[in-house]
């Protein structure tokens, strides 16, 4: 029994051929994951990482916004739009460029007042839409005051009825239609 022991062969592989080839698996890998992230977003998947809807996967479709309807905005590069971008209101998740998901409350011909108790569209208060003079940071916010503003034909209004300390347009007042890039679809949400 001794000398089937000692005849047995007990050699390792070359160990430089194991770690190539780790390397090259983990290099499939990485492109794997970049190109199905990149099919993805091509796809119109998106992540909303904000705090103004629940964290997820939402997919951006080709219709037509309307009233009630999530959308994904493009932010337009005002004052008001790059002090949120250097507090980090904006850092909401993987975009090209930021971008914001937010509620579609006003469109052309709405009567919107903002105020000290919140915002009203058509004579009806919005759930959480009170105005922060605070964000939690401790920074003064300053709320867009606004009182029986008609939306012009190309301005929106944009909320989120789902966080009370939402960046939306209690601070920056109506936006122009055109900022609005799809409307979105929850796919799959956490929080």
């Amino acid at each position: 029994m001794h000398s089937s022991i000692e005849k047995m062969d007990f050699t390792f592989p070359d160990n430089r051929r194991v770690l190539e080839k780790l390397v090259r698996l983990a290099a499939l890998g990485i492109v794997s994951v970049l190109f199905l992230g990149w099919l993805a977003i091509a796809s119109g998947v998106r992540f909303n990482g904000s705090q103004s809807f629940p964290d997820g996967l939402y997919l951006a479709t080709c219709q037509h916004p309307h009233k009630g309807d999530l959308v994904f905005v493009n932010i337009p590069t005002t004052p008001i739009f790059v002090m949120a971008g250097e507090r980090g209101y904006l850092n909401v998740a993987y975009s090209p460029t930021p971008h914001l998901l937010k509620r579609l409350v006003g469109v052309a011909g709405d009567r919107v007042t903002i105020d000290s108790e919140g915002v009203e569209v058509n004579g009806v208060r919005l759930t959480n839409s009170t105005p922060l003079f605070f964000d939690k940071g401790g920074r003064p916010l300053q709320p867009c005051l606004l009182k029986n503003y008609i939306l012009g034909p190309d301005e929106v209004l944009l909320m989120s009825d789902y966080n009370p300390s939402s960046f939306d347009s209690r601070y920056f007042g109506p936006l122009q239609a055109t900022a609005i890039e799809s409307v979105m679809r929850p796919i799959i949400t956490w929080n």
